[in-house]
């Protein structure tokens, strides 16, 4: 267990020492640079799909789970 651990952990080390640079994740863009061109935007209204709600008094949920539930009053549990 502990031969296990050391192991690992001189692995780590050993590729912790790597010569090699790790490879570019962003390409170099510089936003001052005038070559690259302006990007195309889009307006995305926030609020497209709102509907105004009013706040409703609390209805009987017995008969609202009635109303909603797949099967006829009084079949099943």
């Amino acid at each position: 267990m502990k031969f296990a651990s050391l192991a690992m952990l001189a692995s780590l080390l050993v590729a912790g020492c790597a010569v090699t640079t790790p490879p570019d994740v962003l390409p170099a863009l510089n936003p001052a640079d005038p070559v690259m061109g302006v990007r195309d935007t889009h307006y995305h209204p926030v609020i497209a799909d709102y509907r105004h709600r009013e706040p409703v008094d609390p209805e009987n949920w017995r008969r609202l789970n009635d109303k909603l539930s797949p099967t006829n009053n009084g079949a099943g549990s």
